[in-house]
């Protein structure tokens, strides 16, 4: 099977990972061997950045070779931290001439037979995610085809990716909008039962409810499912306000009240 072959094939296998649940590690260790295998490398690894833009390695093809290390990323050296701050590809195609800031990964990366190393970020538009890299045994740079492939997959793997975590986001979206709605219809329930049983009006009974739930530091869902259920009563003096006291009848002024008899004499 050609490479061209292999990599329609590599497409098809990721894509029909989409119609499964989807887990993101397992996706980019699918992935990352499919660098190897069209690429004929020795070795690939996956480095995705939480949100404080901080790489972490998260797929590899092989222990022997994952010349990628936790100081390495924080320190910021390699080819993954270079490609993700960049945005752009990067390659050595001679570890023995890498730079200065990679002598660290270089070492490594010579000890488990590793003579050459390319990058590519994980980018979409612009949004960059992380970033990968394949590993070959031999020095030198990869031909033009081979570079297309890699450029392919690693695009078809981004927005996999973001295509996950934006339905992610659209499901937790929905489920807040959803008990924000349930919420509201419990809220609604509740000012219902209380108008009836305090004669009050609507509003007048969700100012009662808010006032109470305020009060206590309570959810107001929370109460109203309370007030539906009966497991709590807002009458007056459950609420700590005192019934209002009667009014008073004004007595009449007994000066006034006494007649005038002066014009009678």
């Amino acid at each position: 099977m050609s490479r061209d072959e292999r990599l329609t094939k590599a497409i098809v296998e990721l894509a029909d990972t989409l119609t499964t649940p989807f887990d993101v590690a397992d996706f980019l260790r699918t992935f990352a061997h499919h660098c190897v295998d069209i690429l004929g490398a020795a070795g690939a690894s996956v480095l995705m950045a939480d949100d404080h833009g901080q790489l972490s390695l998260v797929a590899a093809t092989s222990p022997d070779i994952r010349p990628a290390e936790p100081l390495d990323l924080v320190d910021g050296s390699g080819p993954a931290p270079d490609c993700y701050r960049s945005s752009l590809p990067v390659s050595c195609p001679d570890l023995e001439s890498a730079p200065d800031s990679w002598q660290r990964f270089a070492a490594r990366a010579r000890a488990a037979d590793v003579r050459s190393v390319h990058a590519w970020p994980l980018r979409h538009h612009d949004q960059t995610i992380g970033a990968a890299e394949v590993y070959l045994s031999q020095p030198g740079q990869l031909d033009e085809a081979d570079a297309r492939r890699a450029d392919t997959l690693v695009k078809v793997a981004t927005i996999s990716v973001l295509r996950e975590r934006r339905q992610q986001q659209a499901d937790i979206l929905a489920h807040q909008l959803q008990r924000a709605l349930d919420s509201r219809l419990v809220i609604e329930q509740a000012k219902g039962i209380l108008s009836v049983r305090r004669n009050l009006g609507l509003e007048e009974a969700f100012t009662v409810l808010r006032g109470h739930a305020r009060r206590h530091q309570m959810r107001l869902a929370t109460l109203a499912k309370q007030v539906i259920d009966g497991s709590i009563d807002l009458a007056p003096a459950a609420e700590g306000r005192a019934a209002p006291r009667p009014r008073l009848r004004p007595q009449p002024n007994a000066a006034a009240a006494r007649p005038d008899t002066s014009r009678l004499s």
